[in-house]
Formats: C-alpha cells, sequence, structure tokens
C-alpha cells in the first residue's frame, strides 16, 4: 500500500475524532491500491461529443451547435479559464482532477436542451464541471444540482472544493460531503426522480459499478447518465452490456488522454 508518510500521518489524525472518515478513505486506499494498473479491455462505440448529444437527446446537430454558440456559455467558459490559472500554484486537488471542457460544455448542453430539475453528481474537484451545469440552469431558471464530494486529505482542502462556482450560481446548489457510499443511500430517496447523473468521483471498477447500479433506478426514464474516465476499467462497458441502455458511447476528452461515457435510459 503506497501511502506519502504526511498523508499517512494526517489520516491516523482523523482516527479519534471522525472514524468513520478514517474508515472510508483507508477503504478508498486499499481500493485504488487492488486496482492499480487496470485498464479497459472493452470500450462502448466512441464518437465525437457533437454526434453523442445529437444521439444520446435525439436533436439535430443545429440545436446542439445553437447551444454552444451561447454567450451564456461563452462567459462560465472564461471564468473557470481565469480561476484555474488561479489555482495553479495552490489548493489540494491535482490539475487533472479538473474536469475536461469537452465533458463540461456537454453537461452545459444536456442541462439547456433537456431542462432538468434535478442533477447530481459525484465527485466536485474544483468544479469545472458543476459551474458549468450551474450556468446552464442560470439560463434555464430552472433545476438543483446535488454534488457529491470528499476532499482530498491536505490542508484547508474543503475550502477548496467548488471554488470555480460564481457565488451567483450557488443558490441551486447543494453540496454534500463524503463518499457516494455513505452519502446516496439517503441522499437519493430525499431527491426523488433524477434527469442527468455523473459520475466523477472514485474511478475504480467497485465504486463506478456501485454508483451506476444504485443511482441507474432512480433515473427517470429517458434520462442521461454520464461517467468520466471510462477508459480506466470496464464498469461503463459491462454496465451497459448488462442493462442495454437506449443509446451508449464513449467521448474523447479535449485536454487529457482520457474517455468520457454517455448513456440514456429507455423512455
Amino acid at each position: 500500500m503506497n501511502v506519502h508518510p504526511s498523508k499517512a500521518f494526517r489520516l491516523l489524525s482523523l482516527l479519534p475524532t471522525r472514524p468513520v472518515e478514517f474508515y472510508d478513505r483507508l477503504m478508498t486506499v486499499v481500493e485504488v491500491n487492488r486496482e492499480r494498473g487496470l485498464s479497459a479491455s472493452k470500450r462502448t462505440n466512441s464518437v465525437t461529443f457533437m454526434e453523442a448529444l445529437c444521439r444520446a437527446l435525439d436533436v439535430p446537430t443545429g440545436d446542439v451547435a445553437k447551444i454552444l454558440a451561447e454567450s451564456q456559455l461563452g462567459d462560465i467558459e472564461k471564468t473557470v479559464l481565469k480561476g484555474i490559472a488561479a489555482t495553479r500554484t495552490a489548493g489540494p486537488f491535482d490539475r487533472d482532477h479538473n474536469g475536461d471542457f469537452a465533458l463540461a460544455r456537454s453537461l452545459y448542453a444536456i442541462c439547456r436542451l433537456r431542462s432538468p430539475n434535478a442533477v447530481l453528481e459525484t465527485g466536485v474537484a474544483y468544479g469545472v464541471s458543476s459551474a458549468f451545469m450551474l450556468q446552464a440552469m442560470e439560463v434555464n431558471q430552472k433545476g438543483t444540482l446535488f454534488s457529491v464530494d470528499l476532499p482530498p486529505l491536505g490542508k484547508d482542502a474543503d475550502q477548496h472544493v467548488g471554488e470555480l462556482v460564481p457565488e451567483l450560481l450557488r443558490k441551486r446548489w447543494h453540496l454534500h460531503r463524503g463518499t457516494a457510499k455513505r452519502i446516496l443511500p439517503d441522499l437519493l430517496p430525499s431527491i426523488g426522480e433524477l434527469d442527468l447523473f455523473i459520475h466523477d468521483s472514485l474511478h475504480t471498477s467497485r465504486n463506478m459499478t456501485f454508483e451506476f447500479e444504485t443511482v441507474w433506478p432512480c433515473l427517470r426514464p429517458g434520462a442521461v447518465l454520464i461517467s468520466d474516465d471510462v477508459g480506466l476499467n470496464d464498469a461503463f462497458s459491462d454496465f451497459a452490456a448488462k442493462i442495454k441502455p437506449a443509446y451508449a458511447a464513449t467521448i474523447q476528452e479535449e485536454n487529457k488522454e482520457a474517455w468520457f461515457g454517455i448513456m440514456v435510459k429507455p423512455s
């Protein structure tokens, strides 16, 4: 088990006061080490994010292009890019933890075209994806984003979660601190039906499968499931083969060698 000495010390310091969090973090380390070196052996058909959005949402290319040309999308991109530049030398999250912009634009477009009432995401980091979705909801004047995140061990780490989300967009945002395994069983019944779910937390096969299986029954017919980093293991492709969604595909990300997946629940 590879844990940096300073992180091991911070982890142990949780034991007297927050034993549940100590256990969850320890199990995360074990799970990550168990799957180290794995990669996906199967992949759902890979397409451009424009093709994926058009097919998943059953809309023409022109409708998606119109949304992607909106000034509000350009505004949030500029705001987030400025914020990312300010966090490059500080903060607990590695830059790779930031949501990819192809993914973020896709989420903006889905929220604008579907006008969701309830969206759930696991994994926030600095809040790139969160900011784009909340901007779309603000344009819609409708919707609530529920986010689940356990920040990394580090000084003032909690204060950095979602720091890229502008203050004026936060009225539609409910952030829950903890792991998905702890939070989702109680949170999902309180939300009701979901229109969109985004997995971007712990990318182990075990955790991804847990999240997919837990959230899928809570998605309304026609709802969309998005998963980041589907190339790390076969959880996404295996789940798609098992539940046979109305549509499933993977999309090459823009700023890193990774793919995100999209699937649609049958109507």
